[in-house]
């Protein structure tokens, strides 16, 4: 934990704008309140996956952050706005290739971003959390980006919803299922069942004598939320 601190404190210490990578699914999860408290430089919300997102929900969201960029980094929706932001921001603080920490929890696409900011693909990505080990400094064209391990504030429990913890490693994927399910309740209807027998059915996940592996079902769940194939 000390670890991610001492990178993301540097991070801020140095750089010129911050980019708070948040998951548009999933807003109040992923911002990280102990982060913006840190920020004294411009601060950019950049909402991503809002292509998993209905458009009421960005609605909202809209009206919560002044200072923000929805976008998909599969899609490239909104990664011109954003290139916009960055460059004005630069020119506001008369800094000629400006310095740009990205910051945020794992899994919500930090990676992805940058990837699509600087259009080259320098920054790695997996859809595993934490992939991210350490810093990587990535060029761009007018900006320099800085890329981080996801962060996890200090006492704060691992979440799926967070993305603070692998879905493979996951210890009663079930009951990461249900937490889920309790603030997304058309989670299943992806997949076009009711439940998690029936998941497991329709997806041959069975155990012996036939009998439903609900616990396999589940862990499949989550590995699609966290790899952004789930809508809310």
């Amino acid at each position: 934990m000390a670890r991610f601190w001492t990178v993301v404190n540097e991070v801020l210490r140095k750089s010129d704008i911050i980019l708070l990578v948040l998951d548009a699914r999933n807003i109040d999860e992923t911002i990280n309140e102990e982060i913006v408290n840190k920020v004294k430089q411009p601060l950019i919300y950049v909402l991503n996956k809002c292509d998993l997102v209905h458009k009421s929900v960005l609605e909202l969201a809209k009206r919560r952050f002044k200072r923000a960029v929805f976008v998909s980094s599969k899609e490239y929706h909104g990664i011109r706005k954003l290139k916009e932001m960055i460059i004005i921001e630069g020119k506001r603080l008369k800094v000629e290739k400006p310095l740009v920490g990205v910051l945020g929890y794992p899994n919500v696409g930090k990676s992805s971003v940058i990837n699509a900011l600087n259009g080259r693909g320098s920054a790695k990505t997996s859809s595993s959390s934490g992939f991210t080990k350490g810093k990587q400094n990535i060029s761009a064209k007018q900006f320099m980006l800085v890329d981080t391990p996801g962060v996890i504030p200090y006492r704060e429990d691992e979440s799926i919803m967070k993305g603070s913890v692998d879905f493979s490693k996951v210890k009663d994927p079930e009951d990461a299922f249900y937490d889920l399910l309790e603030k997304f309740p058309r989670l299943l209807h992806h997949y076009g069942v009711k439940d998690l027998e029936e998941l497991a059915i329709k997806r041959q996940f069975l155990l012996k004598k036939g009998l439903p592996d609900t616990r396999s079902a589940a862990r499949l769940v989550l590995k699609d939320w966290q790899g952004g194939k789930i809508k809310c």
